[in-house]
């Protein structure tokens, strides 16, 4: 984990970190969190993440994270207004079904991820998480961290067949998060979907919404970001992309099941990675990587698994980890074309949106790689003409599933 570790010997970033971070109160809040230990050094996490990550050393020798809400300088996404509470609420429910699955007595296979590692061990062990601003002005959680560091700076270290064994790790557990289902049977973000456990007035009120269909509740999704691009005077076929989604949306409702997904969970930056200390064998460049989890887990969606960031290119390491987990999770195999398109639609355009709020100095090679994507995904979409539409809605024969399912396997 890279972090500033100028954070405490330095007098002037000691100032600028007390003004940025309440510490005083961060302190009272461990005291009942940890009553075992005291906070020492503080170390600002260099991250891309939205929220600002903080290395808690204390007194025991042990490291807390501390993941502190953007500041109101940041422009967030419609999607992101929420990403601390997400998290939190999140990470509260796969720990509490991946133990009841287990003391369920199911078998540990189903929530397996390769080189025995199981959703447990991926997912951080969250200590304390508050969404109001009056404990230390804006929302925070603290984790017990999570091993290793970002694959995006570590990539270049790892031989072909490690990156393989941690994209198989990775797909691997993607499979793993679609066995878990929304406990209501409605579709949507986990926000809107999950009771929030940190509230004691909502733990057990019913979830805030929730879409009855796959199609609705995506639809929510790609209009929350064509509208955060209609905010900003972005350029994009607005109409265009609506009437794609009129025409052929009945697709998406093939997705009768809402199964969970990180929408993120395979991108470079948000994979974590942990290298092995072993020395590599003779004739080998291989050192060992570990999947350890994700550094957010902001992005989880109850839905249809090929939204994924992932499914745009597979690797075939990922691809073999996915497979791996036995049945198929991607719902009804002769409309999967049709939604992948959509899904690419909608990444490209948040990904065309974002370089507007949230300005890097590569944002124009970025906007044009989206814009691009988006362009290719739209002509596929005006191929789909009516004639095939009635087509794919009548029922295929038995020899045209089969060609179907063989064909678009993933």
């Amino acid at each position: 984990m890279s972090a500033s570790k100028t954070a405490v010997p330095s007098r002037s970033h000691l100032t600028s970190l007390m003004y940025s971070l309440p510490v005083r109160r961060l302190k009272e809040i461990l005291s009942h969190v940890v009553p075992d230990a005291s906070l020492g050094a503080v170390e600002q996490v260099a991250s891309t993440q939205l929220p600002r990550l903080y290395n808690l050393n204390m007194s025991d020798d042990r490291q807390l994270l501390l993941s502190f809400a953007p500041s109101l300088a940041v422009r967030l996404l419609r999607q992101e207004g929420t990403i601390l509470s997400s998290e939190a609420i999140l990470i509260y429910f796969i720990s509490a079904s991946t133990r009841s699955l287990k003391i369920e007595g199911s078998p540990s296979s189903e929530t397996e991820i390769p080189n025995s590692t199981s959703l447990l061990d991926v997912v951080p062990k969250i200590l304390k998480h508050s969404s109001n601003n009056r404990e230390m002005a804006y929302p925070y959680s603290i984790f017990e961290p999570t091993a290793g560091a970002p694959l995006s700076t570590l990539s270049i270290y790892l031989s072909i067949p490690d990156r393989r064994v941690v994209d198989k790790q990775v797909g691997s557990m993607v499979r793993a998060l679609a066995l878990l289902t929304s406990p209501t049977g409605t579709f949507g973000t986990a926000s809107r979907v999950l009771p929030d456990p940190f509230n004691g007035a909502s733990s057990t009120a019913p979830p805030i919404a929730g879409s009855s269909t796959w199609s609705e509740a995506f639809n929510t999704l790609l209009e929350g970001i064509l509208r955060d691009g209609e905010d900003m005077a972005v350029l994009l076929p607005y109409d265009t992309i609506r009437s794609h989604y009129q025409r052929l949306s009945f697709h998406l409702d093939t997705v009768t099941f809402p199964r969970l997904v990180v929408l993120d969970a395979s991108s470079e930056t948000n994979v974590m990675v942990e290298r092995t200390a072993e020395e590599p064998s003779l004739g080998s460049s291989s050192t060992g990587a570990k999947f350890t989890g994700l550094r957010s887990w902001s992005q989880g969606v109850f839905g249809d698994p090929l939204l994924c960031e992932a499914f745009e290119d597979p690797s075939e390491g990922f691809l073999e980890g996915w497979q791996e987990g036995g049945e198929d999770e991607t719902g009804d195999e002769v409309n999967l074309e049709i939604r992948s398109l959509f899904y690419r639609c909608y990444r490209a355009s948040v990904g065309v949106v974002t370089q507007y709020y949230r300005p890097q100095v590569d944002s124009s090679r970025r906007e044009l790689e989206a814009r691009r994507k988006l362009t290719n995904v739209l002509a596929e979409l005006a191929r789909v003409e009516a004639a095939e539409t009635s087509l794919l809605k009548r029922p295929r024969s038995p020899s045209g599933e089969a060609e179907s399912a063989k064909r678009l396997k993933c």
